[in-house]
């Protein structure tokens, strides 16, 4: 089975080419850059999600058996509005409808977020029927793309389904993100750097789950997941930032001084958490890989 990644050169992407093609599938990454490392450019394609006539030229001179949507852009905070919008909806869009003019019968996983229901906690686990309330140009964004790829399904009958991850960590992360940045100054300080940390709010809990623990879901998805549904993915275990910290400075064997840096810091929050019994029915998936593994990895690729 032929398998097209898009955003085949992110954080995700390259974790996502490993899962498959381990479990032999044809992968064919797609990105705006050169090929990752690994791909050989006989299995890559560089092209831009957000010009639509490109987009219908690969899907239907490629026919691709499957699809992951990953591209677009992840950092939630500090983008111009009008760039997410154009790459996290209009590039999705594209891509949808470059299968429908293709009359494709292929599988498409669109990769959502769990921030489409808000970054605020609510009375029980959320589940996939459950409102949503996005709260950033991100999660708007996402929102609709998400909404437009079960619509794709609904109504002109593609074979869509929609992921929506919690927080992901692992190697390769950018650090923009509070643990890759925590990772990379704690492997700083191993090697000689100044024994300082700088840090926003320790005591926020974050739900995270192992990078190759959700590329496995995406597989599984695309194997077994129900067409036009919606899928939470989550490990189901909190933690608090500062004990990933802990533990990160244990491992690496280093007892740095923190110090609070306001313009990371943000208010004491409680993330939803998300009720993943449709995940686990029809696929099987769980979590597998503890935090302590994830970590030991991010230290050693560093």
């Amino acid at each position: 089975m032929r398998v097209l990644v898009t955003g085949a050169c992110g954080f995700v992407g390259k974790h996502v080419l490993t899962e498959f093609a381990a479990h032999g599938y044809e992968v064919i990454g797609l990105d705006i850059g050169p090929p990752p490392g690994g791909l050989s450019q006989d299995c890559y394609i560089s092209a831009n999600i957000t010009d639509a006539a490109l987009m219908a030229k690969v899907v239907a001179d490629l026919s691709p058996d499957a699809c992951v949507h990953l591209a677009g852009l992840a950092f939630a905070g500090g983008e111009n509005p009008q760039n997410i919008l154009t790459i996290n909806l209009v590039g999705a869009t594209n891509v949808l409808e470059a299968f429908r003019l293709a009359k494709s019968k292929a599988r498409i996983l669109f990769i959502s977020s769990a921030h489409v229901y808000g970054m605020k906690a609510r009375p029980a686990p959320i589940k996939e029927e459950d409102s949503l309330n996005p709260d950033t140009f991100y999660s708007i964004a996402k929102m609709a793309a998400d909404r437009i790829s079960l619509l794709y399904a609904n109504t002109f009958g593609l074979d869509v389904m929609v992921a929506r991850p919690h927080n992901h960590i692992g190697s390769g992360q950018s650090p923009q993100f509070a643990i890759a940045s925590f990772a990379r100054q704690v492997k700083a300080i191993s090697t000689g750097a100044l024994p300082v940390i700088r840090v926003g709010n320790l005591d926020n809990r974050r739900d995270l789950t192992d990078v190759r623990d959700i590329a496995r879901a995406y597989r599984l998805l695309l194997e077994k997941g129900q067409t036009g549904k919606p899928y939470n993915i989550a490990s189901g275990r909190e933690i608090r930032i500062g004990d990933v910290l802990e533990k990160l400075c244990v491992l690496a064997g280093v007892r740095p001084k923190i110090v609070r840096d306001e313009t990371l810091y943000r208010p004491l929050d409680q993330n939803p958490i998300l009720d993943t019994t449709r995940l686990h029915e029809d696929t099987g998936w769980q979590a597998t890989i503890p935090i302590e593994k994830t970590l030991t990895d991010m230290l050693a690729d560093l």
